[in-house]
């Protein structure tokens, strides 16, 4: 398991970020999708 730094960005441009531990980056992108489905765009970037 990594650390993974979430950002989400919504239709308005609007942005969050959030951290969490995951097991691959698919796998933190899947889980924010779940709660944000209206997102325009997730990234996740593992943390060292």
């Amino acid at each position: 398991m990594k650390t993974y730094r979430i950002t989400i960005t919504m239709p308005d441009g609007s942005q969050g970020r959030a951290l969490g531990i995951f097991a691959s980056a698919c796998a933190a992108i899947v889980a924010v999708m779940d709660d944000f489905p209206q997102a325009k765009r997730i990234s996740a970037r593992r943390l060292p």
